[in-house]
């Protein structure tokens, strides 16, 4: 008889098939639970080394044993005219069939539900702060991969701020490969905490591969463990565990980083990728600082900021070579300023020797470059014009696929493009950010922004809603929608929604003074007082706190008090943050032309800024072009008609040579322009048609009729009486709304 024949007619091959779909089976199924509780991937690999051990021995065992009526004997043992090998067969044959129905149920199971499950959109996830956009991002056509924040194993939150430092320094080293997608922070951090599948997170972020991993810190060791899955199978490209004493934590990183580029290059991304660099530093107590303070960054509140700031320059003071601590400090100034806690000057004296020391260490910083430009872009000083604002508005373009994941400079760029109105070219930039970061409460919302300047209110509320529910402790998710409100004419909502903002961050003086803001102009001097009084205690003498005291003098119908505030912000020369600086030119010269004093007004614009004496001069900064505009309007109560449109006219000229759009044609400007060149008619209906068109809400001071003596004959129109009346009314009646929403308790607190 041949062996093979031997192997079947002792069951052998039989056994090994039985072995073969019964161990996959129960296999699949112990994957399946680990997967639900976490278990560590060691645990799944042990139990198929010990399935495959176990073929072996199974085979020798059904060579060497038979089955008996009487139990187990050793098959030389067995008399074959007695043997009943054949009815064991039968046996195995039926154990054979229904392993191998289970073995089919599985993979329909698998197929049909679990693999659809794995690639539906993130629904566990929705209910969280991590919310999906509503159609989940499309995986690229080049190799993707997200770093999830590393799970701090270490037993104490403080080390927190560790696991997660680790884990932005592993992507910002991944970004580095020009041919692989990484999803940024923001998304990735998205999901810390959440119980989302890999399939799950994978499909919300676009992404093929993840990144996952644990550190635990104890004293002067670490272990960092970390594992590469391929998305769509779950299957493991490479894991490894590190045992290493903590100052090696920056040769882990490397390796990690490395190991993970050589996983995916060979599947991926062909033989060749690029040295990767992690942080500049090797000083340990001056990373653990730099950790800190990014942890403080994300926060993103006054007093975080603060913290950041505080950590970053201990930081320097162990390293002062540690660039990628300079860089975080310079993007602390400019989050400090785009939140109030300081004005442009002093955002400039911190930055601007801070990049210029990158600048000599590393000439060719990228993000040191695209700060550069961040500054001159929003830099309103002397002889900038349009299109040197838009050349550096597209250089700083191009360098946002060479810093893929700073979200802060492609949100920047285009707020600046839609600062000029190049709408479709600010939403594929902010696009194109979606793809690598789709969770980004801030991207998010700056598409709302662009649908809301463009009247696009349900797309914009669309965006706003969903950078709220991806950051629902971010006070500017709710100032977003308040100005939703307000353009949607439901002030109270937008009261509402700033009342909330202030809850959020009580540190934040400019949202108390806001809210102080419109109930001065709602003529409610002491409802507003309240908030304005918060306001003056956490940012004495910043710009709205400023204008806050001018207003409320103004409601309360101070005209003197009024007057010299508004001239002490007009010496100052105040930052028109938040318009502050408008409103004390627009408030000082309105007030004094209706004391009759237009000439006493003129001359002071005129001392306190001699160069706007000359209309037709082009190098005036925002400052001397408001109050040149204003000086020429104050000529209205004391000078010709002639002399007036003469002035007005060079001012016109000198304005149109900048390149800016000043007279678009539901600004103010174009009514003063149609105006003074004796246009009446015309300015009429452009201010009837686009500077009345907008809701109560938006503008409460509308109804006002400002500059007497200039627009006499803007006023003396009928039709134009007759809505302003209107207005009247509209503005009295909001007002009531407000006052009786006061009286709830949660306005009371």
């Amino acid at each position: 008889m041949s062996f093979f024949a031997e192997l079947k007619r002792r069951n052998v091959i039989r056994v090994a098939l039985a072995y073969l779909l019964i161990a996959w089976v129960l296999l699949q199924a112990a994957d399946f639970a680990l997967d639900l509780i976490d278990a560590p991937n060691w645990v799944i690999q042990a139990l198929f080394m010990l399935a495959a051990l176990g073929l072996p021995a199974v085979l020798v065992f059904s060579w060497v044993f038979e089955m008996t009526p009487e139990g187990l004997k050793r098959e030389h043992e067995v008399d074959r005219t007695q043997s009943i090998t054949p009815q064991t067969g039968q046996k195995l044959n039926r154990v054979i069939i229904g392993a191998l129905t289970l073995a089919v149920a599985y993979l329909l199971v698998d197929k049909m539900v679990l693999q659809d499950r794995a690639v539906a959109p993130a629904e566990p996830v929705a209910a969280t702060t991590a919310e999906p956009v509503e159609e989940a991002p499309a995986v690229p056509d080049k190799p993707s991969v997200a770093v999830l924040p590393f799970v701090n194993m270490s037993g104490s939150e403080d080390n927190e701020y560790f696991s997660d430092g680790l884990t932005e320094t592993l992507l910002h080293m991944l970004a580095q490969l020009p041919d692989l997608q990484v999803a940024a922070r923001t998304s990735s951090f998205a999901f810390k905490g959440q119980n989302a599948s890999v399939g799950e997170i994978a499909t919300a972020l676009g992404v093929a591969h993840i990144l996952e991993g644990s550190v635990q810190r104890a004293g002067d060791k670490v272990r960092v463990t970390a594992q590469l899955i391929k998305a769509d199978d779950g299957f493991h490209l490479w894991s490894e565990t590190y045992d290493r004493d903590l100052v090696d934590i920056f040769a882990i990183q490397d390796e990690i980083a490395t190991d993970v580029a050589s996983a995916l290059d060979a599947s991926l991304l062909g033989n060749e990728h690029p040295d990767l660099h992690g942080v500049e530093t090797t000083d340990l107590a001056a990373y653990d600082l730099y950790l800190k303070g990014l942890q403080q960054q994300a926060i993103y509140s006054y007093g975080s900021l603060d913290e950041a700031e505080r950590h970053f320059k201990q930081a320097l003071a162990r390293d002062p070579e540690f660039t990628d601590a300079r860089l975080a400090l310079v993007r602390n100034y400019l989050l400090k300023f785009r939140t109030g806690q300081i004005d442009v000057t002093e955002e400039r004296r911190h930055v601007e020797p801070l990049l210029a020391q990158i600048r000599t260490s590393d000439p060719d910083s990228r993000l040191a470059r695209a700060y550069e430009l961040h500054l001159e872009i929003y830099d309103w000083s002397n002889n900038t014009s349009k299109d040197e604002v838009m050349t550096r508005i597209e250089e700083q373009r191009a360098l946002l696929p060479l810093i893929p994941t700073d979200s802060f400079i492609r949100t920047e760029n285009a707020g600046a493009l839609s600062f000029f109105e190049h709408y479709e070219e600010a939403l594929q930039v902010l696009e194109a950010g979606l793809m690598l970061d789709p969770l980004d409460p801030a991207i998010n919302a700056q598409i709302g922004g662009i649908y809301l300047n463009t009247d696009n209110l349900e797309k914009a509320r669309v965006a706003f809603e969903k950078a709220r529910d991806l950051a629902p402790e971010n006070p500017n998710s709710y100032g977003n929608l308040a100005e939703l409100e307000r353009q949607e004419n439901n002030l109270p909502a937008a009261l509402d929604h700033l009342r909330i903002s202030a809850e959020l961050d009580p540190e934040d003086h400019e949202i108390q003074a806001v809210i102080a803001e419109i109930l001065f102009a709602l003529e409610l001097p002491e409802e507003g007082a309240r908030w304005a009084a918060r306001a003056q205690v956490l940012g004495p003498g910043t710009p709205i706190t400023r204008r806050i005291q001018l207003e409320e003098a103004f409601a309360r119908g101070e005209t003197d008090r009024a007057i010299a505030l508004a001239q002490s912000m007009i010496v100052d020369q105040v930052p028109n943050r938040y318009g502050s600086f408008f409103v004390a030119a627009v408030t000082y010269a309105d007030l004094m032309m209706r004391e009759g004093r237009s000439r006493e007004a003129y001359e002071f614009l005129m001392a306190t800024r001699p160069d706007i004496a000359d209309f037709s001069a082009t190098g005036l900064d925002f400052q001397g072009r408001v109050m040149r505009q204003f000086a020429i309007q104050l000529m209205s109560g004391f000078d010709t008609f002639e002399n007036r449109q003469t002035a007005w006219n060079a001012h016109s000229e000198a304005m149109e040579a900048t390149g800016f759009d000043w007279l678009d044609e539901d600004s103010g400007s174009l009514t003063l322009d149609l105006l003074i060149n004796g246009r009446t008619d015309e300015a009429v209906a452009q201010f009837l048609e686009h500077r009345l068109d907008e809701p109560v809400a938006q503008n409460l001071y509308r109804h006002r009729k400002w500059m007497p003596d200039m627009n006499a004959p803007l006023y003396a129109d009928p039709r134009v009486e007759a809505a302003l009346a209107e207005r009247s009314r509209e503005v009295a009646a909001v007002r009531a709304e407000v006052q009786e929403m006061l009286l709830q308790p949660e306005w009371n607190l």
